[in-house]
């Protein structure tokens, strides 16, 4: 069974809820939290925290990308959480700028100084070429490799970076957890083993 068919074969469970909006058995407000793990804000995502919120619902947010969601206008505004690092740290990142980038642009760029000497002048062009030739191919290599597969393990990385997080939400007074987009299927599948009384789902009925 894969992390989706976990998630999707508990909407179900959560359907009363979503059909009436989400109303504790106590009379309070509803609380849920909302998973959103792509770079900028998706505006229907906003759009249904933003109704989630203006009903009296608290809604706890869990995204990559904090500092974009803090500039949209939502109030009142979300609890937002992010990831116990900034993706940029993360050490499969780290080695990529190391391998790719930083000690070949280290090499050129230590061919280019040598280059301008008056006894290596001859060499001037050819290490410039180098150095561009070199720029070249760090993107390629970037773009074409390394992201394709980084964004394959992303959702996966990402799921084990929210210990902080999880760990600052009571958990206990969770109505439900909406895992809004592809990258978040992961995460909501750990949280549905972690906390299984609670109803996990993609859908964002209100």
């Amino acid at each position: 069974m894969t992390a989706g068919d976990r998630i999707s074969g508990r909407d179900e469970a959560a359907g009363e809820k979503q059909a009436s909006g989400v109303v504790s058995d106590a009379g309070r407000p509803g609380r849920l939290v909302v998973l959103s793990l792509l770079n900028q804000p998706p505006e229907r995502v906003a759009e249904y925290i933003g109704h989630l919120v203006a009903r009296g619902d608290q809604v706890e947010l869990l995204v990559a990308r904090p500092e974009q969601w803090r500039e949209l206008d939502i109030q009142p505004a979300p609890r937002i959480h992010a990831p116990d690092r900034p993706e940029e740290q993360f050490l499969v990142r780290r080695v990529e700028r190391l391998l790719v980038f930083r000690v070949p642009g280290a090499v050129t760029a230590a061919v280019e100084r040598l280059s301008e000497r008056s006894f290596a002048r001859p060499l001037r062009r050819p290490a410039a070429l180098l150095g561009r030739a070199q720029r070249r191919v760090s993107g390629a290599v970037h773009g074409r490799l390394f992201m394709p597969a980084y964004r394959a393990l992303r959702p996966l990385l990402l799921s084990r970076d929210f210990n902080r997080a999880i760990n600052a939400i009571d958990f206990g007074s969770v109505d439900r957890i909406v895992a809004s987009d592809v990258y978040t299927v992961t995460l909501g599948a750990r949280l549905a083993k972690r906390f299984s009384t609670i109803p996990v789902t993609t859908g964002m009925e209100l």
